[in-house]
């Protein structure tokens, strides 16, 4: 945390908020926990704020900072600043041309420090955990997540990290070289990594970070969502991201029905998921009309160009998912490899911005869906470009 952070933390020491988890299923609350276990009814728990008292802070310059009254922080001086955050929501009038989409807007995540959106996740996270005295912790990912949480940790006090990755993921790890980063590879996919790490968590006496059932993680990626609500000249009617979990979807239309609540935004998008065709198991199960994810849409060590998404067993989180853009009138969309690599050379092409294939994913989801006509073109979209390629630690 920089000097300027702490001397107006101080100043709003009063601040301190009781932060409380809710379960959207049955509306059962109780004490914000630093991970929670689902409900006792199996409901996600949410953490819950005072929306008619809740300010946006607009002359912070840390997004945490700014928007600390939506956040699970009890205290102001809490708040970590990594690099995240403050990234461009571009009107790509160029490329929306191309594509047939007048108002196509861009959240230009490759901005933050480690060119990731999970940088905001990872500032959120170690923020709440040294608020609540953890001192170290498990965590695993494709890479994106765990280079965010290594990067961050020089940012805390003294915190330290296990982390583990399929070896097909090994090359995405990176500001790893830290004497409080520990990484694992394990031979398999990502979820056999993630039960590696639960595995040593439970060994050891640690504390699982907890993936897309953190919802530190959630409310960190969904200030990337009120940062672009905040930018936008009119309201989103169609939000677009690619996915792996979904993580990023649910705090973006829990951030939405926040600001709504907040007379910030005036109504709810549509919320399309997209996937690789290489690796769709949740566009599988809604094309067959699943409310859950069966075995055979389960995928073991999956292959495709968008690394960062490539999860293939999903079955936690589809029902999340698919209550989302059910429920928004939204849907899911699975694009080729070609319309990746296409939509990835158009970006750079027409405005400039390099993306890595998750980020190219979701722009050709967009496009695909202008092209059906199920996003009009005089529409508002706002498309998550959630990151770009890395070329090695210097770059950080």
């Amino acid at each position: 945390m920089t000097r300027p952070l702490q001397q107006k933390a101080a100043a709003r020491g009063a601040d301190r908020k009781d932060v409380r988890a809710v379960c959207v299923r049955c509306g059962r609350g109780r004490p914000y926990a630093v991970v929670e276990p689902r409900c006792d009814c199996g409901g996600l728990l949410d953490p819950e704020y005072d929306l008619s008292r809740a300010v946006i802070r607009d002359d912070e310059a840390a997004p945490g900072a700014r928007y600390f009254d939506l956040l699970p922080l009890q205290r102001p001086e809490s708040v970590l600043h990594i690099g995240d955050g403050n990234t461009p929501c571009v009107h790509a009038r160029t490329l929306g041309a191309r594509l047939g989409l007048d108002r196509l807007y861009l959240k230009d995540e490759t901005r933050n420090a480690t060119r990731t959106t999970k940088d905001r996740m990872a500032a959120c996270v170690l923020a709440v955990f040294q608020e609540r005295g953890v001192e170290e912790f498990v965590a695993s990912s494709t890479g994106n997540s765990s280079s965010s949480f290594a990067w961050g940790l020089p940012y805390t006090r003294g915190m330290k990290v296990q982390l583990f990755a399929g070896r097909d993921f090994v090359d995405r790890h990176q500001y790893t070289d830290h004497p409080r980063v520990e990484l694992h590879v394990i031979d398999d996919d990502f979820v056999g990594a993630a039960k590696a790490g639960r595995a040593y968590a439970d060994e050891h006496g640690l504390l699982f970070e907890g993936g897309f059932f953190n919802s530190a993680r959630r409310e960190g990626l969904k200030l990337a969502y009120l940062e672009a609500y905040d930018q936008m000249p009119q309201d989103p009617a169609v939000v677009v991201q690619a996915i792996s979990s979904g993580m990023g979807v649910y705090g973006a239309h829990k951030g939405a029905r926040e600001y709504m609540a907040m007379g910030r935004l005036r109504s709810m998008p549509r919320f399309v998921c997209v996937q690789q065709s290489s690796c769709a198991p949740m566009w599988n199960a809604h094309q067959e009309g699943s409310d859950h994810i069966r075995p055979h849409h389960v995928l073991h060590r999956p292959q495709g160009l968008a690394k960062a998404i490539l999860r293939g067993d999903p079955t936690n989180t589809y029902p999340f998912m698919r209550a989302i853009t059910t429920g928004t009138g939204g849907g899911f969309a699975a694009v080729s490899d070609i319309e990746m690599t296409e939509s990835r050379h158009w970006l750079a092409q027409d405005e400039g911005i390099d993306v890595c294939f998750a980020g190219a994913a979701a722009l050709a989801g967009a496009a695909q869906l202008a092209r059906s006509g199920a996003i009009r073109r005089e529409e508002p979209v706002l498309v998550n470009l959630t990151g770009g390629e890395r070329i090695g630690p210097a770059d950080g």
